[in-house]
């Protein structure tokens, strides 16, 4: 909006944006458009009404599914296709209700399609679709639908009337089916929910048999090479020579025994060895000192040498017996004596033959070491190449072991997928029935008419924005401050049609004491009146440092009513006793003159180029004492603006200012003609008059900013022909100009 920013050294003219919608601008717009709002929201809660009176009552039936995943588990052959179910789960089963699968099932089990047909051809194709198909045929059809086509429409038609929905964040889904016929919705709520289980039923089924066909192909695959891969170990074992046993390879147990036959030999040969040396020994001795007693630990266990040990010792004794009894001379003793030295001999030759046999023994020993000897290096050599080979038998075997594992795994499992078929297990259990409905569940009458209510409430509000938005005119006081920064003067009512009634042809307004012209001062003490005067008391104010106070009155348009104020406003200021003169300086279009003074043939334009005197071109009221100078135009002047902005015109004022105390001028409309703007520099104010509800406040605007010196020393604004019912209606209670309506009775009701 426009505003004057005296801040500065000098004036500057800017626009301000609209207002925001704040609480007090959302009141207001309530209060201006209360009869719109209403009627809007009469209108829909109406409709809402209507709507509820014509609609077909729908019953709802509620059943509900509970998704169970333990109750299946105790009885699972294949414990690992079940788990745990989150939240995704049951939104996944919710999807799956809804469906086009299960709805085809249910439509098929109730013949949903069959009954939808026949209620077709009932009722048979109207006169009104006939007629809107061949006038609309892109929007409407006339031609009877096809079997498909009607399946397609009760399947959208069953998804429109289905509800699935989970409850809470619980296993537990609800079913909701919305039908005319209560019956038909619990049907429909009951079945879904058989036909859902059942379908979970042959999912499992399906998803069973076709993992047993597939593990049936896997297990003849896995089969094939179990057997490639136990071949592969059995002849590699018979190409490397590899016997194995249950105490392992046979090699290795012979290279076992070996060993330990290899030990006892060596061990024989040392003991063969020791017997032979020592025998040797007591040989030596013997043959060296003559005597044998070294011998019988050694050949104490022989039995021939111990019969000649048991001789030699009692032969021995009784030499030693006879040698004390007959002396050691005697025959009997000598002959002991050769009977020991005779035994003595047997004993060594005895001895003689078993070192012949220890050492025989020894040979034998040592000949069986070495054979045991070789034959362990052989077993040695081929273990070493038989350990290079087990090294690829073990990778062969744990081959086959694992294609083993794996054909036993995937048998066990084939074995178990073909148990599961058997058992018609699903998570799903129907926990609540649907029930027949008692009372329809839509439409709901209360509901949907306070929800038309309120929409009809927001909608009127939204009606009521727009109109205001829409409406650029001034209907408040406020909207001058507000969109052009002038201060409001006042407010001036709509006058009655009696006080509007125009004049006979030729008669002077001047000449009647009633009528528009005069009611300023047929009406002093009417709210006209006051407002007339509070905008002398703003012009008094405003331009307070002149003697003379020149007032112009302007308009954006004709027709506003400027001639009218300009008349009662110098009316008033002359009627109080002031000297005031009202100059027509419309020198386009005299209003003022034809009202005032018709058939005038002198006025301004004669005054001002000295053609006649102010006394021949001036009418003085004989009821207020008001000096008029009628604007006399015999043509179209095609230079108005210069006769305004002339020495000449300046002259005359000057020259009024002598004996006057106000000078009231009636200028031409600002939008159309220039003539204002060339007025400026002998202007004090302007006192600009907007037509209540008429004037477009964008063309105000406009043109006072195409209008600056003018808008500069704008006074303020009159409201003309302003309608005071409406305008109680739309002004707020503390606005200073809702209180003026009480001007016309303040003071005479005493």
């Amino acid at each position: 909006m426009l505003r004057v920013d005296k801040s500065g050294p000098e004036t500057s003219l800017r626009i301000e944006s609209e207002s925001e919608l704040d609480l007090v601008y959302l009141r207001q717009i309530v209060r201006r458009q209360k009869w719109a709002i209403a009627a809007v929201a009469g209108l829909v809660a109406s409709l809402g009404a209507l709507y509820c009176f014509v609609a077909t009552p729908q019953y709802t039936a509620s059943a509900e599914l509970l998704i169970d995943t333990q109750q299946a588990r105790g009885l699972e052959v294949m414990p690992q296709l079940a788990g745990v179910m989150d939240s995704s789960g049951i939104d996944s089963q919710v999807q799956i209700l809804q469906s086009g699968r299960i709805a085809m099932a249910v439509i098929k089990d109730l013949k949903l399609v069959e009954a939808r047909k026949q209620r077709i051809e009932e009722n048979g194709t109207s006169i009104l679709s006939n007629t809107l198909g061949f006038v609309l045929p892109f929007l409407f059809r006339s031609a009877p639908l096809s079997d498909y086509e009607i399946e397609r429409a009760q399947i959208d038609d069953f998804g429109d009337r289905l509800r699935v929905k989970r409850v809470g964040m619980s296993y537990v889904i609800g079913i909701d089916y919305k039908a005319p016929d209560p019956q038909l919705a619990a049907d429909v709520a009951n079945q879904l929910a058989e036909a859902y289980i059942v379908d979970q039923l042959e999912a499992k089924y399906q998803a069973t048999r076709r993992a047993s066909v597939w593990l049936q192909d896997r297990i003849a695959e896995l089969r094939d090479q179990a057997l490639a891969a136990d071949r592969a170990v059995q002849d590699f074992k018979a190409k490397n020579n590899i016997i194995d046993t249950q105490r392992g390879l046979i090699s290795d147990q012979q290279l076992s025994e070996l060993n330990t036959q290899l030990i006892t030999a060596r061990t024989s040969v040392a003991e063969a060895e020791a017997r032979y040396q020592r025998v040797n020994s007591i040989i030596k001795q013997g043959g060296v000192t003559g005597t044998s007693d070294e011998v019988v630990s050694d050949v104490l266990n022989n039995d021939v040498i111990s019969r000649l040990r048991s001789q030699y010792l009692d032969a021995v004794k009784r030499e030693a017996d006879w040698s004390k009894r007959y002396g050691p001379d005697h025959i009997a003793v000598a002959n002991l004596n050769s009977e020991i030295k005779g035994l003595q001999r047997s004993l060594f030759t005895e001895l003689s033959r078993i070192a012949e046999t220890y050492k025989s023994d020894l040979e034998i020993a040592r000949a069986r070491e070495t054979s045991l000897t070789k034959s362990l290096e052989q077993l040695m050599a081929q273990a070493k190449l038989t350990g290079q080979a087990q090294v690829e038998l073990r990778e062969l075997e744990s081959n086959a072991q694992s294609y083993r594992a794996l054909y036993d795994n995937f048998l066990q499992r084939f074995m178990q997928a073909t148990q599961q078929q058997s058992f018609p297990i699903t998570e799903a259990r129907l926990i609540t029935d649907a029930r027949r409905p008692l009372r329809a569940s839509s439409p709901q009458t209360l509901l949907i008419v306070a929800g038309g209510l309120f929409a009809g409430l927001v909608l009127g509000f939204g009606v009521g924005l727009w109109r205001e938005r829409m409406n650029r005119s001034f209907r408040l006081p406020a909207d001058v401050e507000r969109y052009l920064g002038l201060d409001c003067l006042g407010v001036l009512p709509l006058l009655p049609a009696s006080a509007t009634t125009p004049l006979p042809a030729g008669q002077s307004a001047f000449d009647s004491s009633v009528g528009i012209m005069r009611q300023a001062t047929s009406d002093p003490f009417s709210r006209f009146s006051e407002t007339l005067r509070s905008v002398k008391v703003s012009a008094d104010v405003s331009i307070h440092s002149h003697s003379v106070k020149v007032i112009g009155i302007v308009s954006t348009l004709p027709k506003e009513g400027k001639s009218t104020v300009s008349a009662n406003f110098a009316q008033l200021i002359a009627h109080s006793g002031q000297r005031c003169v009202l100059i027509d300086g419309d020198l386009r279009n005299p209003t003022l003159t034809r009202r005032l003074t018709p058939g005038r043939s002198v006025g301004l334009l004669e005054l001002v180029f000295g053609k006649a005197t102010l006394d021949e071109v001036s009418v003085i009221d004989r009821m207020t004492g008001l000096r008029f100078i009628p604007a006399v135009v015999p043509g179209d002047i095609v230079h108005t603006n210069e006769i305004l902005a002339s020495e000449q015109m300046s002259a005359v004022l000057d020259t009024l200012k002598r004996d006057t105390d106000y000078i009231v001028i009636d200028f031409p409309p600002l939008a159309p003609v220039i003539d204002v703007m060339a007025s400026t520099h002998i202007v004090d104010g302007y006192v600009y008059v907007l037509d209540w509800a008429s004037s477009n406040r964008d063309l105000v605007a406009n043109t006072l900013q195409n209008a600056p010196k003018v808008y500069e020393k704008v006074l303020g604004c009159l409201l003309n022909k302003v309608d005071l019912k409406a305008l109680r209606h739309l002004e707020d209670y503390g606005s200073k100009y809702y209180y003026h309506k009480y001007y016309a009775s303040y003071g005479r009701d005493s």
